[in-house]
């Protein structure tokens, strides 16, 4: 716990630092979307007596003004005590991948894809470091995610897919507005009353309809897992096994280390035939 406190402690000073965002002024700062995010080991392809301790932080981060918003991708790395800046960060379905800078030099890079090991998410892929090639592994730091955090991906849901919204919530009992119809005034509403209610059914709907469309977003690839754990018949977990069947494609070994539901459910998808993920 304590390392988990440390990073996300360092973490948002840290990112806000990286060159792209060094020029935003007098602007509202805050992760918007967590790529990999956590601590473990790079060992060495050469020699596997040689390894050191890893940090590593990757997110989008999201800048408001009163005019606009938008989502810079960014990151940090530590290599043992030596901290790295990470540049031209691409943050897949269960990918991450980003240009190693110290300073202005370019020393290297670190590509990384996810599987899940019991309930936690496992980085691993590889790592070049001033002319030494490693393999990386990184334990994803599970976060809690406040209501207050629910609710803006819950506004920001409904916003981009206002009638879409309206549906979710009256699948699981009735609309809390109406915000195709009363536009803002609604969003509102409903991000109140969500933060207010985190687990009442139609905010918990929400959330998990905004996380299948962003399984790019490691948190919401935890919550869709916590779903599936318990529920592996909602839809998330068809849109959750489809993103990490495509890793387990690629070192089909780490199948064995997958959870039960992943196995039942990538079953049942490929009895099918090929589905399409949609976003409710």
């Amino acid at each position: 716990m304590a390392i988990t406190v440390a990073l996300l402690i360092l973490a948002v000073p840290v990112l806000a630092q990286t060159p792209e965002l060094t020029s935003a002024k007098n602007i509202n700062k805050h992760i918007w979307t967590r790529g990999a995010f956590g601590s473990g080991i790079a060992i060495s392809q050469s020699d596997p007596m040689n390894f050191e301790l890893l940090k590593l932080g990757i997110a989008g981060v999201k800048l408001v003004t009163e005019d606009a918003e938008s989502v810079v991708k960014t990151g940090v790395l530590y290599f043992g005590e030596d901290k790295y800046r990470l540049r031209d960060v691409v943050i897949g379905n269960a990918t991450a991948s980003a240009t190693i800078y110290y300073n202005d030099t370019q020393v290297g890079t670190i590509s990384l894809d996810s599987y899940l090991k019991g309930d936690r998410e496992i980085w691993a892929g590889t790592l070049t470091l001033n002319g030494e090639t490693y393999n990386a592994y990184i334990i994803q730091i599970p976060k809690v995610v406040r209501a207050v955090e629910k609710a803006k991906y819950i506004y920001q849901y409904c916003k981009d897919h206002p009638v879409i919204c309206r549906g979710v919530m009256k699948a699981v009992g009735s609309e809390i507005c109406d915000p195709e119809g009363d536009g803002t005034t609604c969003l509102d509403q409903i991000k109140a009353y969500c933060e207010d209610n985190p687990d009442e059914a139609r905010c918990k709907a929400l959330r998990i309809a905004y996380c299948k469309m962003h399984p790019e977003d490691a948190d919401c690839r935890a919550e869709m897992t916590g779903v599936c754990q318990n529920d592996n018949t909602d839809n998330a977990c068809r849109v959750l096994t489809a993103v990490y069947n495509k890793n387990i494609q690629k070192r089909p070994t780490v199948a064995d280390k997958m959870p039960e539901w992943f196995h039942t459910i990538r079953a049942k998808i490929a009895n099918a035939g090929p589905t399409t993920a949609a976003g409710v």
